[in-house]
């Protein structure tokens, strides 16, 4: 008989390490790290055209991903559904020519199967939050994707949603607040920020906002995306279109280019002021030319003293933790000599190699832990033969 999952094997569940994923979109490009991730682009691609406008004004400007639907989830089946393959073609020649990843909403598993091919993330709806069939096929897939919230769904139901995709296998999952329904109609959803603060302290996983569909007004996003980055936020999605008023969905909420560009322009100092970075503006340096070498270097500079500042908080935290180990190990060679067992266990010694390895995302990073690891049990060898030789010396 199956058993039910317990909480201790959720695996979007935030361990007592506290450690953050960061899931990887392309050579580059991540979301969960220091660096932000901006996305931008029209709810629906309509043309070559527009999508090549849309990413000549965006690219190297500190947005680092382009978004853009081919099929469209309308409440009325009369409504523009979008392109679909063509569309897809169109996003994937936006992403060879200006070398930024592509994002796309899918709606069945024949779409994702279609869609995995050319897109760069896979974007489920708030509409698709639990059709758990699809999830599950998203699961089995090796692809990044964007979940969205669903209109009424609580952050445990958002989370086990999460949940179904992670257990396919697929770990590339990063999570989307877009707003939540309500009585009120002054915006079109209301924006669940506390709900962005509260999923940091419930999952590891990386968490974006999108304050376009949660207000459903353009006048409403830039303070929307400054409050998302100032409260924890690992990035944004934002409609912007080339002309806003002519957009054939969600008109109303998508902004022009030129405030885009506004818009992330401001955040800079917000994700400062959080310690994280916005995405490099290659035409900034450009333009500021030795002014901007020299704040760079500065930059730069400050950023290294962060690291090693936070190198040091965590060699405080591992050699503290060595040594409530290595004294355990002194307690385990009191207990084999008592129970007359040798001082090397080669099996335990091979699992637990095995077990910490389990825990390292990289391979190359676990590969060096595993030698580390190595070195601590010898240590812990070491420290049961000599306490050990220690009694006897105290006997004899």
């Amino acid at each position: 008989m199956a058993q039910a999952q317990t909480n201790e094997q959720m695996k979007a569940q935030l361990t007592e390490t506290n450690q953050r994923s960061e899931v990887k979109i392309s050579e580059g490009v991540t979301c969960g790290g220091k660096t932000l991730l901006i996305v931008g682009g029209p709810c629906s691609v309509e043309s070559s055209e527009q999508m090549h406008t849309v990413a000549k004004a965006l690219n190297n400007k500190g947005i680092n991903a382009i978004r853009g639907g081919v099929y469209k989830p309308r409440t009325s089946p009369y409504a523009f559904q979008g392109m679909g393959e063509e569309g897809l073609a169109i996003l994937g020649e936006i992403s060879k020519t200006y070398n930024m990843p592509v994002i796309t909403e899918v709606m069945s598993e024949k779409h994702a199967d279609i869609a995995v091919h050319t897109a760069d993330v896979l974007q489920i709806g708030s509409r698709n939050m639990q059709n758990f069939e699809l999830l599950k096929h998203i699961g089995k897939l090796d692809k990044p994707v964007i979940l969205k919230r669903g209109l009424s769904a609580t952050l445990d139901e958002f989370l086990m949603a999460a949940e179904y995709i992670m257990a396919g296998g697929n770990n590339k999952v990063i999570l989307c607040e877009r707003g939540i329904r309500s009585y009120d109609t002054a915006t079109r959803n209301v924006l669940d920020l506390g709900g962005v603060v509260a999923l940091r302290q419930m999952t590891h996983l990386p968490i974006i906002v999108d304050p376009s569909h949660a207000c459903g007004k353009r006048e409403m996003v830039a303070d929307l995306a400054r409050a998302a980055i100032a409260c924890g936020a690992d990035g944004l999605m934002i409609e912007c279109h080339p002309e806003p008023e002519k957009s054939v969905s969600d008109a109303r909420q998508a902004i022009s280019l030129e405030h885009m560009l506004e818009i992330v322009e401001s955040l800079v100092p917000i994700a400062e002021a959080v310690g994280r970075k916005m995405p490099v503006a290659a035409n900034t340096a450009a333009k500021r030319d030795a002014v901007v070498s020299l704040s760079l270097r500065d930059a730069m500079a400050s950023e290294l003293h962060s690291i090693r500042h936070e190198v040091d908080r965590l060699d405080a935290t591992i050699a503290t933790l060595l040594e409530k180990r290595l004294l355990l190990a002194m307690e385990v060679g009191e207990l084999k000599a008592e129970l007359k067992l040798p001082i090397r266990d080669v099996k335990r010694e091979q699992d637990v190699l095995d077990m910490v390895v389990k825990h390292c995302s990289m391979p190359q990073i676990a590969k060096k832990v595993r030698e580390i690891y190595k070195s601590i049990m010898e240590a812990s060898r070491i420290l049961q033969k000599e306490e050990a030789q220690e009694k006897e010396s105290k006997v004899a």
